[in-house]
């Protein structure tokens, strides 16, 4: 008997010491009890999430908070400064021969906070020629090997400009071969637009980035459902949410009210912090400093992106 409670004495102080070192919500070094073993769909959802935040974080370290610069003369510093942007959108024309100094890229490099630019190849509808965008894309292509700041080029309206008949798609094919021969590395981007139903249309060349264009403000409230359409389609590949504070131009203005931009751009934020997005992009920097009060909500509600850790 005496042998039988001295075991259970020695098996009670044992219990005793291993629970003394199990994690507590008490603790004072942060450790919490955990409520419940982890279950797959747990384990799931946070590999999912560190999967997609990591796409932008862990190539260039932050997500890409970009402005599209329409607008050379405008100075885009102030905006830069109180928003937070990284990376700017920008808008040269078709290479006729101008320096890298005289670019509307190199300009934007030269603002405090800028990392990156994104050129593009515009719209035929607008007045670019074949020939122009070849020599653009080969042009834009060279300087990418030369300036590691050029992470991409954009596809602008791809195909809005095949539905619309201004360009084909052999064309565009002949635009991207261009840039490849000179730099098969360059990221290329792509526009989404849902209220062109462009989740109909797949890409089948291969491509890097895709801008998901909320241009409608019909779509604003199903912004979720969009993004959610455009990472199941564009899988693999970054996706930013593109924002515009005025839809309809100088022709037709439609300037969104106060709750649609601070919404949208709140669910934007939101996507990054939960992985969803790898950025965001805000149509446009003129359009800020036209409308001081844009710029006012966007730092609201920008203040809430979550910093990457210093890696």
């Amino acid at each position: 008997m005496m042998r039988w409670r001295l075991a259970m004495v020695m098996v009670c102080a044992l219990l005793a010491v291993s629970a003394s070192a199990a994690p507590s919500a008490d603790r004072p070094d942060g450790g919490a009890v955990p409520a419940g073993p982890v279950q797959p769909a747990q384990v799931g959802q946070a590999a999912e999430k560190s999967e997609a935040a990591s796409a932008a974080v862990a190539r260039f370290g932050t997500p890409l908070v970009c402005l599209w610069q329409h607008e050379p003369a405008v100075d885009i510093t102030s905006v830069v400064h109180d928003l937070g942007f990284n990376t700017v959108w920008t808008d040269d024309p078709e290479y006729t021969g101008q320096r890298w100094e005289d670019t509307q890229m190199y300009h934007a490099l030269q603002v405090p906070g800028i990392r990156y630019v994104i050129p593009k190849i515009d719209r035929a509808a607008w007045g670019w020629t074949q020939e122009g965008s070849l020599k653009t894309a080969r042009w834009i292509a060279e300087l990418s090997l030369q300036h590691k700041e050029i992470i991409g080029l954009y596809l602008n309206d791809f195909y809005d400009e095949i539905e619309e008949g201004d360009r084909t798609i052999d064309q565009w094919r002949e635009i991207i071969a261009a840039a490849k021969s000179v730099n098969p590395k360059l990221d290329l981007w792509v526009p989404h637009y849902p209220h062109r139903s462009n989740e109909q249309r797949a890409y089948d060349f291969d491509y890097q980035g895709v801008v998901l264009n909320l241009w409608d403000s019909q779509n604003l409230a199903d912004a979720e459902k969009h993004v959610a359409t455009a990472r199941a389609q564009h899988a693999g590949k970054l996706l930013i949410g593109s924002l515009y504070i005025n839809r309809g131009g100088e022709r037709r203005p439609h300037w969104l009210t106060e709750q649609q931009f601070k919404d949208t751009l709140t669910r934007f934020v939101d996507f990054i912090n939960g992985g969803k997005l790898d950025g965001l992009r805000v149509y446009c920097a003129c359009q800020l400093v036209q409308r001081p009060e844009y710029a006012r909500w966007a730092k609201e509600v920008m203040g809430g992106l979550e910093k990457p850790a210093a890696r």
